[in-house]
């Protein structure tokens, strides 16, 4: 669907045109830096830094409200653009391109890609920090199951001169 001149008379889909890669650009870079700071908690992780840890998540949450206000941003201006172009379903990436000159969906194009791109990377690394997060969680639990059995200094003899030793638990309170 390419833009028609009525729709068009004052250059108002270009100006949404030119807002929409500027929200996708802010996200591209959002995600960019989504991504560096889920690869500082990796290291975090695996360091048992629990004071970058926690400061790597305070911003990661900062960065997920961003990306919230700049999503809905982008659909604001995407709404603006189904609306002022005619067009009754909600508009996909590609059909924005349609509509747009060369120039804007070259530009369009080539960020679609890298948002895709990094949020590839971001699933990625996230899935591994998650599984890193599990196996601190098993160390853990091992920990505590060993330290819950402790050899108390007690001895008996048993039948046949066999010794039984008894586990005392040390004081480690397993409710939660």
């Amino acid at each position: 669907m390419k833009m028609t001149e009525n729709n068009n008379v004052d250059g108002t889909i270009e100006k949404l045109l030119d807002r929409l890669i500027t929200v996708i650009g802010d996200e591209a870079e959002l995600f960019q830096h989504f991504l560096k700071m889920l690869g500082n908690q990796q290291e975090a992780l695996i360091k048992s830094d629990v004071d970058t840890l926690q400061r790597v998540t305070s911003e990661l949450q900062g960065i997920v409200s961003q990306s919230k206000r700049l999503e809905d941003d982008r659909v604001v201006t995407v709404d603006e653009i189904r609306r002022l172009g005619g067009a009754d379903d909600d508009l996909t990436v590609s059909q924005i391109c349609d509509m747009a000159d060369e120039s804007r969906s070259t530009q369009l194009k080539t960020l679609r890609e890298t948002v895709l791109n990094l949020y590839s990377r971001i699933e990625e690394t996230r899935m591994r920090n998650g599984l890193l997060i599990q196996q601190s969680v098993e160390q853990i639990r091992n920990t505590i199951e060993i330290l819950g059995r402790v050899p108390s200094q007690k001895t008996n003899y048993k039948g046949q001169g066999g010794i039984s030793r008894e586990y005392t638990p040390i004081g480690v309170d397993r409710r939660v």
